[in-house]
């Protein structure tokens, strides 16, 4: 669990230090200067020094994921690439922080706070806790200062980029020629050589076996694993043993009477204006002001919900939304709900939705809950709660006698009073019951678990169980007898000559295509059906994708004249179609609203692609001087 909660906040930290632009990471230290600086720095950008410390904790970070991706050791070559890497996002990000600065990007205070009060690793019970706060940074060695400071930056940077993005567009003739494209259609007769039909013609001699096992033995081999003993402690073990008495649970209701109330519930009813990139804001909130004194007038809400609302669900019910509790809708609508009376109307209220103007209906007080309603869930929370403290305690137990007992945990287990299991086979990807746990494959692989004999640490799986571990034995990973493997590998060569054969037989009959014959004349020669003239678009589910990849990459017909094209497909087949016309999308067939989140997602796409040529022009531009000595050596895991 705390671990998870330590976890949860790396990732925090290191997207705050990388920054909120996504950019692909790319080596380019062309231009970079050698010189010897001095100071704890990883590298000076334009003259102002990335601090070592940070880079250390998001390179750390990022050998730790890709560790985990690729489940086992990193080579020192990709290490040091990773390393490289973090680095040139680190300048690319502190380029973009200084642009920013300099062109006068500012984020109030209390903006900033906001923005750390709605992150989860700082709430406690769903509220922001000052103290877990200050707490979390001062164990990862960070200020408050420091962290409201890049979190400062990181805003800042958003706001460069929202910008970019929303003053993006596509003209109207873009956009038309894009639909065309996305919705084109092709008219084409297709058909496939099926290569496994074709398996049982593919001669194969025991000599051929034989040199391909010895020449392909990495397809052939045995995992690394080995035999372990483990003890393992788990919260849903403990909570058995747990008892809980009816007096304790009465007095925890009485303390806690503030957690059984329900929260009171709004009917709301809203006038909803959207407003999207081609909006004329001034008109929309001029329609609103028009709507809301018409409303102050007497004219009915009802009336004016059904003849202007946008929101085409509520607007046919008079703009009734139903009723809500608190989180239900955006902040600065529940913020206006909360100042009404009933049947008031509020100011015209911008959310990302649009304009509302809101009407409160109706207040409904939540209600304390008896304790007879809750009195089954609180035995099994305090169950869990007191399960959850004699968990740690223990796993903390366990850890000392793993220490103390190396290689010998069966008095371990005796000790503890929990059972000792085992695991036949335990590889690099786990196993099971305990699974995949990258922590516990590179505990279990170390040198010393391995080779020394000593147990390893506590391992924590998941939020409610940790175990130790110990190997009884290692087996090497060794290549299979040729015996065992026979069928695989005469399998494996028989396919690689079937689709040999496919494609050779595939440009024979291509060939013979583009000389003027039919796929009629030659279907009964090369044993397959006329095919059918089908029209195919981007997303025909039943074509191969490669070769739908292929027919759309075909030249237009010249002279609409059929063309025969061919190409070796990833299954092994060899796939032929004949592209008889090429039918340009029409926009009137794709609905307003695909079309208008299309448009968004363009401009969206063309801001982005801004916004990273900015960064590549600023990276440019820099002058960086790299921390001599940097990656001499990989950085330990």
């Amino acid at each position: 669990m705390l671990q998870a909660i330590r976890d949860k906040f790396t990732g925090v930290i290191a997207l705050l230090i990388i920054g909120a632009i996504a950019i692909t990471l790319v080596i380019s230290f062309g231009g970079m200067d050698g010189g010897v600086l001095t100071g704890n720095f990883a590298a000076e950008v334009n003259g102002e020094e990335i601090p070592a410390i940070n880079y250390q904790r998001v390179m750390q970070n990022q050998l730790y994921r890709q560790q985990e991706a690729l489940q086992g050791e990193l080579t020192p070559e990709l290490q040091e690439q990773i390393q490289r890497n973090v680095l040139e996002g680190m300048i690319r990000n502190e380029v973009v922080k200084q642009f920013v600065r300099d062109a006068g990007f500012r984020i109030e205070d209390q903006r900033v706070m906001q923005q750390i009060a709605r992150q989860e690793v700082f709430q406690v019970g769903g509220e922001y806790s000052y103290e877990s706060y200050v707490m979390i940074l001062a164990n990862q060695g960070i200020t408050p200062e420091g962290f409201e400071r890049d979190q400062r930056a990181q805003m800042e940077i958003e706001q460069l980029e929202n910008g970019i993005v929303a003053s993006s567009f596509y003209t109207p003739a873009e956009y038309r020629r894009y639909i065309e494209l996305l919705a084109e259609e092709r008219v084409v007769a297709y058909l496939q050589l099926d290569a496994a039909e074709l398996a049982p013609e593919v001669e194969v001699t025991d000599e051929q076996l034989r040199e391909f096992y010895e020449t392909n033995a990495e397809m052939f081999m045995t995992d690394e694993s080995v035999r372990l003993e483990y003890v393992e402690v788990r919260v849903d073990d403990v909570k058995q043993g747990i008892e809980v008495t009816e007096a304790e649970v009465r007095d925890y209701y009485d303390a806690n009477s503030d957690r059984f109330i329900a929260p009171d519930r709004r009917r709301v009813s809203h006038i909803l204006l959207l407003i999207d990139d081609e909006t004329d804001d001034a008109a929309v909130a001029a329609t609103a002001a028009d709507l809301r004194a018409r409303l102050e007038q007497g004219e009915s809400f009802e009336d004016l919900a059904r003849e202007f609302s946008q929101d085409s669900v509520s607007a046919e019910d008079g703009g009734s939304l139903g009723w809500a509790t608190p989180g239900d809708y955006p902040e600065a609508f529940e913020e206006a709900l909360l100042e009404l009376e009933p049947g008031q109307v509020s100011a015209p209220v911008r959310t990302e939705f649009g304009v509302h103007l809101i009407r409160l209906d109706e207040i409904r007080e939540g209600t304390q809950q008896a304790y007879e309603d809750v009195r089954e869930a609180l035995f099994d929370e305090l169950r869990t709660q007191a399960a959850i403290d004699e968990f740690y305690a223990q796993a903390e137990r366990l850890d000392d006698l793993a220490l103390e007992n190396p290689g010998n945990l069966a008095a371990v287990a005796a000790d503890v009073g929990l059972d000792l299991h085992s695991i036949e086979t335990f590889t690099r990807t786990g196993g099971e019951p305990l699974g995949y746990e990258p922590a516990l494959v590179d505990a279990v692989f170390s040198v010393s678990v391995l080779e020394d004999g000593e147990n390893t640490p506590l391992i924590e799986l998941g939020d409610e169980r940790a175990v130790v571990a110990s190997v009884t034995e290692h087996r090497n990973a060794t290549q299979r007898p040729f015996d065992e493997v026979r069928a695989l590998v005469e399998g494996t060569l028989r396919a690689q000559g079937a689709a040999q054969l496919a494609r050779q037989r595939g440009e024979e009959l291509l060939a013979r295509l583009d000389g003027g014959e039919s796929f009629a004349e030659l279907a009964d020669e090369y044993s397959f059906t006329v095919p059918e003239v089908a029209t195919v678009t981007r997303a025909t589910p039943d074509v191969p994708p490669d070769l739908l990849m292929a027919i759309y990459r075909a030249a237009r017909p010249a002279d609409d004249r059929p063309e025969f094209h061919g190409i070796g497909l990833a299954n092994g087949n060899y796939g032929i179609f004949r592209l008889d016309e090429v039918v340009p999308g029409r926009p009137d067939m794709i609905p307003q609203q695909q079309r208008d989140q299309r448009k968004q997602m363009l401009a969206q796409q063309s801001g982005a692609n801004a916004a990273a040529a900015l960064i590549a022009d600023l990276r440019e531009a820099a002058k960086v001087v790299v921390a001599p000595g940097l990656f001499d050596q990989p950085e330990p895991l």
